[in-house]
């Protein structure tokens, strides 16, 4: 279990590593780079092949108060790769561990949808999304509805295009731009980039793309839906910071559960961030 920098988790647990490319999301993708670097390495010895690592499996119950989880940032709980059986044992997990929050992105949610109707549903506990940031990735929100869940979330990072989507049936929406080292290369910050950085090395947020973020802010309050605005990126997350037209956009979903509200207290304590119910 790892503390992170990720503004909308407290902490990221990764029972497994490894993944593959599934969309144009995916082309320049941080945990791929990072894996990849240190393949050969106790931490990654195969890079970023499939590993499963069940020694990990328990360390949720090892955080003393209860805490938004982001499961497999390191990997993809709906890749083919992984055998039900293992998706049964994090499953198992969560189940047992519901003073927690866990947040599962994937990019393959026919294969969630799958697991959820053949052989068992989520956990109450458990918050289902999908990483969607270009057009072409819209087809993945139809499947996300279809899979019962208190919570599903769109994580429009790194945003590609302007993402204009039915909200119907999603409770939160995160948005950021690409960051990373190749957006210092000028061709690949033009293609990819909802930043700039000038001749004195400065990032600023990208005047012909700032329209996309607020569209996907102001789509989100027509439907009630919290609005989560991460970064506008650049070489590193902040490097352009993430103020979107004079305030930063912190919501989080509100569960039904009187117990997930208490958790989200704590996290609106923590952060002080305010706080949105989600339909």
């Amino acid at each position: 279990m790892n503390e992170t920098a990720i503004k909308w988790t407290d902490a990221t647990w990764n029972p497994m590593s490894g993944c593959t490319i599934a969309g144009p999301e995916c082309k320049h993708c941080y945990a791929m780079t990072l894996a990849e670097k240190k393949r050969g390495t106790p931490a990654f010895p195969n890079g970023f092949d499939m590993t499963f690592r069940p020694h990990k499996l328990r360390e949720p119950f090892a955080l003393k108060q209860p805490s938004l989880v982001f499961v497999n940032s390191m990997s993809d709980f709906g890749h083919v790769d992984v055998p039900d059986d293992y998706r049964d044992k994090i499953v198992d997990v969560i189940e047992k561990t519901p003073q927690h929050q866990y947040q599962i992105l994937t990019k393959r949610p026919e294969n969630v949808l799958r697991y959820t109707r053949e052989r068992r549903k989520l956990p109450g506990n458990a918050w289902i999304g999908v990483s969607a940031g270009h057009v072409s990735s819209h087809k993945l929100l139809e499947t996300l509805r279809q899979i019962e869940a208190e919570i599903r979330f769109v994580s429009c990072e790194p945003m590609l295009s302007d993402m204009r989507f039915d909200l119907t049936g999603l409770n939160w929406i995160i948005g950021g731009g690409e960051s990373g080292l190749h957006l210092m290369d000028a061709e690949i910050r033009a293609q990819r980039g909802m930043s700039v950085r000038d001749h004195h090395g400065h990032w600023t947020p990208r005047e012909d793309r700032v329209d996309w973020a607020r569209h996907l802010r102001d789509d989100c309050a027509s439907a009630h839906v919290a609005f989560h605005w991460k970064q506008w990126g650049g070489v590193r997350p902040e490097s352009a910071g993430r103020v979107l037209d004079g305030r930063t956009h912190d919501e989080f979903p509100r569960l039904p559960d009187g117990r997930a509200l208490g958790l989200h207290e704590r996290h609106l304590k923590k952060t002080h961030l305010p706080l949105l119910v989600g339909q």
